[in-house]
């Protein structure tokens, strides 16, 4: 007993001498279970995330009518197992796809309000939304699955739980940049005029790619854009005159 007894003391002055010379104990290790299940759930993260950039990009290649989850399996490099565990439909992966570009649209819209500050001339917001969303190629995808959409209910309402929050905040955040003197449905009208004129371009551009047509459209717009919310704020400051 007593070689015990003096084996745990040896062990406890040598311990005491490592932490007098400064040196500190092994730091404990997370349990490999917690190690292994955030792994787990990164890896799933990222095959989600290529499974949806396949889809978006398929559909701006292909169309909704050709596209298929085997030829997103492929384009993802997943196995149609591991596809089909993800998104077991191709109504989910399609939804899944359709979150993942308003995210990005999101990512862009944010970035853009932080560049600008809290207000911005008409041809910056539009050519923010040209750029950053209706010119761009993935663009094209939303458009076959909102297209594709009209003949499926369970598609569309889908998609349409998807928008309606991100269309709310982009109404917002439009009229905070450039406020319009005038009632919020002649702003909304306004608004939605805006983006179906960089829609047209957008599909127009997909059919014969004449680049300096587009610019030329789009810098055309500006200017007719520009010049209806002027005279709308110049009416407004004349009606706020006489009263």
């Amino acid at each position: 007993m007593r070689l015990s007894g003096s084996s745990n003391s040896a062990k406890g002055q040598a311990a005491g001498r490592g932490r007098a010379a400064g040196k500190s104990l092994p730091a404990s290790r997370p349990h490999p279970s917690r190690v292994a299940r955030r792994s787990q759930e990164e890896r799933s993260a990222a095959t989600r995330k290529r499974l949806c950039e396949a889809a978006v990009s398929l559909l701006a290649e292909v169309g909704y009518e050709r596209l298929t989850t085997v030829e997103i399996a492929r384009r993802a490099q997943v196995s149609k197992g591991a596809q089909a565990h993800h998104f077991p439909t191709k109504h989910d992966i399609l939804a899944a796809a359709f979150e993942h570009l308003l995210m990005g649209w999101r990512a862009r819209r944010e970035a853009f309000v932080r560049d600008v500050g809290s207000s911005a001339s008409m041809e910056q917001v539009l050519r923010y939304m040209w750029r950053d969303v209706f010119g761009r190629a993935d663009y094209v995808a939303s458009v076959e699955m909102m297209l594709a959409a009209r003949h499926d209910p369970a598609l569309r309402d889908r998609l349409r739980d998807l928008l309606r929050t991100w269309t709310e905040v982009r109404d917002d955040t439009f009229r905070q940049l450039v406020p319009i003197g005038e009632s919020f449905e002649r702003f909304a009208t306004f608004l939605h005029l805006n983006i179906a004129v960089l829609r047209g371009l957008a599909i127009v551009r997909g059919l014969d790619g004449d680049e300096k047509m587009i610019e030329r459209g789009l810098r055309m717009w500006i200017e007719i854009a520009t010049d209806y919310a002027e005279s709308q704020n110049d009416s407004a400051v004349s009606r706020g005159r006489r009263s």
